[in-house]
C-alpha cells in the first residue's frame, strides 16, 4: 500500500485548530491572494485522486457515509461553509486526521476506534475543519514571504511525491532541499495556527451541539498515553503538538458551556465498532468482543454484538454472525439500517440469495436514504445472475449520487453481465473519470465508440472524449512546474 507521510502533511498544511467567532482574524485579501479558490480546488483534486489510487481510503460506503454526515454538521455550524468539504476514511491504524486546502478531511480508522465518545471525533473533525475555513495555508505563505515557501506547483509535487513514499520523511526532505524553507521557523508559526484552530474548533463544536469538554479531554487522554508508549501510533500528536497551555485554554473554554450528559449517537456507535473490526482483524476482533461481551464490559450492548457478528462475518462464521445478529437486534428493538446491511450479508455468504434480497430490499424501504442497502441489493441482483434488475437499480442510484465511483463500476459490471459491451465501457470510462484518470477514461471510451451504437450514442462518447482531452491537457499545464510563475 503507498503511503502519504503525516509529516508532509503537516508541512503542506500546519494542521491548525478552533477559535470562537469573534476572535477569528482579519484573512485579508493579500493572505488570500497567495492561494486563490480554484488554485485550493486542484490541489484538493489532486489530493482526492492521489488518495484513490494510493489504496489508503477505506472504501466502506458507511464508515464514509458517516463521516460525512457528522462532518457536514460541523461545517454547518463553522463560521464558513462555502468549500466543499470531502471527508474520507482512511484505513490506518494510526491516531491522526489532516486536512488540505479546498476542503479535504483525511480521519485515520486508528482515531476513530481510539475516541471514547461522538463528541471527541467531532472534535477533531472540528478542528480540521478549522485549518480549512481559516486558509492557514494562505496565511502561512503570506507571512513567509521572501523565505521560500513552496509555490504551488511545489506543493502539488509535494504532494504526488508524498502518494508515492514507503513513509519516512524524503518528501519533505526533499522539499527542503528545492525550496530552502526553515523548518524551525515553519514549525513556530504552526504553533500559533494550532491555537486558532483549537479555538475556532470549539466554537463549531458547541454550534453544532457537541460537549466542547471532548477537545481538551481527548488531547490531554492522547498525550498522556503518548507520554508511556511512544510506538508511533500517535501520529496527530506529531504533526499537532499539544501543550498545556493549549490545553488549560480549552479547558477555560469548555468551562463556559453547562455541564451535562451528552449521547452519543447510535450511528457513530456502530461504525466505531465496525471500524475496529476492520482494523484489527478477525482473529484479534474475535478475542476482543469475547471478551467485551462475556464480560459485559460496555456501554452500548446493541454495539458490542454487532461489532461481534461483524468480526464473525469477516472470519466467514456466517452462522454465528446471524446468532450475534439477533442479540444485537434485540438489544436495540427500533433497528437500524447497518443491522440490515449486515443481515444481508450473512446471508449473502451463507448462499442464500433469495433471503439476501428480501432482507436488503425490506430494509432499503425502512431506511430509504442508507446506501449500503443499495449497494448490497445491487450485488445480490448481480449474484443471481439479474443483469436487468441490477441496472435498473443503479439507475436509480446514480440518479441521487452520480459522483459514485462504486456505482459507475457495478453499473458497468452489470452491463457486461447482460452483454452490453459498449455501454459496459462507458460506463468504466465514468468511474475512471470520477477518479481523475482522463487518459484511461478515454481508452474505455475508444473501446465503446468500437462496439458501435447509434447517432446519439457515438455523438456522445465523441463530445465525453473532447472533454476529457481537455481535462487531460489544462491538468498536464498545472503540473508542469516550467509553466506556471514561481513567484
Amino acid at each position: 500500500m503507498k503511503r502519504y507521510s503525516a509529516l508532509t502533511f503537516a508541512v503542506l498544511l500546519g494542521l491548525a485548530g478552533v477559535a470562537s467567532a469573534n476572535e477569528l482574524p482579519d484573512l485579508g485579501d493579500s493572505a488570500l491572494a497567495n492561494l486563490p479558490p480554484h488554485e485550493e480546488r486542484y490541489i484538493a483534486d489532486m489530493t482526492v485522486r492521489e488518495l484513490r489510487r494510493s489504496g489508503m481510503v477505506l472504501d466502506d460506503v458507511e464508515v464514509t457515509e458517516y463521516l460525512e454526515r457528522l462532518g457536514y454538521r460541523l461545517v454547518a455550524a463553522s463560521n464558513e461553509n462555502r468549500v466543499n468539504f470531502r471527508f474520507f476514511p482512511i484505513a490506518e491504524n494510526t491516531i491522526n486526521a489532516w486536512a488540505v486546502p479546498g476542503g479535504v478531511i483525511g480521519i485515520n480508522t486508528g482515531l476513530m476506534v481510539l475516541s471514547q465518545h461522538e463528541s471527541e471525533l467531532a472534535a477533531v473533525m472540528a478542528h480540521e475543519i478549522a485549518h480549512v475555513t481559516q486558509h492557514h495555508y494562505a496565511r502561512m505563505v503570506e507571512s513567509q514571504k521572501g523565505a521560500g515557501l513552496m509555490t504551488l506547483g511545489t506543493l502539488a509535487l509535494a504532494i504526488l511525491a508524498a502518494s508515492q513514499s514507503r513513509g519516512g520523511d524524503a518528501p519533505m526532505a526533499a522539499i527542503a532541499a528545492s525550496e530552502g524553507y526553515q523548518a524551525q521557523r515553519y514549525l513556530d508559526f504552526s504553533r500559533d495556527l494550532e491555537r486558532e484552530a483549537d479555538r475556532v474548533g470549539m466554537a463549531t463544536l458547541k454550534g453544532a451541539g457537541f460537549d466542547m469538554h471532548a477537545m481538551p479531554n481527548f488531547f490531554d487522554r492522547m498525550q498522556k498515553h503518548y507520554r508511556n508508549v511512544d510506538n508511533g501510533a500517535f501520529a496527530f500528536l506529531r504533526t499537532h503538538p499539544v501543550t498545556g497551555e493549549r490545553i488549560s485554554d480549552s479547558q477555560s473554554r469548555a468551562a463556559e458551556q453547562a455541564y451535562r450528559q451528552w449521547p452519543d449517537s447510535v450511528d457513530y456507535l456502530l461504525v466505531r465498532e465496525k471500524a475496529r473490526g476492520l482494523q484489527l482483524g478477525p482473529r484479534a476482533a474475535l478475542d476482543y468482543y469475547q471478551g467485551t461481551t462475556g464480560q459485559k464490559k460496555y456501554t452500548s450492548e446493541a454495539a458490542q454484538q454487532y461489532g461481534y457478528a461483524h468480526a464473525l462475518l469477516l472470519a466467514g462464521r456466517a452462522d454465528a454472525a446471524w446468532v450475534r445478529l439477533q442479540q444485537a437486534q434485540q438489544a436495540l428493538p427500533g433497528g437500524h439500517a447497518m443491522f440490515e446491511s449486515l443481515a444481508g450479508s450473512i446471508r449473502l455468504q451463507q448462499g442464500r440469495l433469495a433471503d439476501a434480497a428480501a432482507l436488503l430490499a425490506a430494509g432499503r424501504e425502512r431506511f430509504p436514504g442508507a446506501q449500503a442497502l443499495v449497494y448490497g441489493e445491487i450485488d445480490v441482483k448481480m449474484r443471481q445472475n439479474e443483469g436487468k434488475q441490477a441496472i435498473a437499480l443503479l439507475e436509480g442510484a446514480l440518479a441521487e449520487r452520480g459522483g459514485d465511483p462504486g456505482l459507475h463500476k457495478r453499473l458497468a459490471q452489470a452491463y457486461a453481465l447482460q452483454g452490453m459491451q459498449g455501454p459496459s465501457h462507458r460506463a468504466m470510462a465514468e468511474y475512471y473519470a470520477l477518479l481523475d484518470e482522463p487518459s484511461t477514461a478515454i481508452e474505455q471510451l475508444n473501446i465503446a465508440r468500437r462496439s458501435g451504437g447509434d447517432f446519439y450514442q457515438m455523438s456522445a462518447i465523441e463530445a465525453r472524449i473532447k472533454e476529457l482531452r481537455s481535462r487531460l491537457d489544462g491538468r498536464k499545464f498545472k503540473e508542469d512546474p516550467a509553466t506556471r510563475n514561481p513567484s
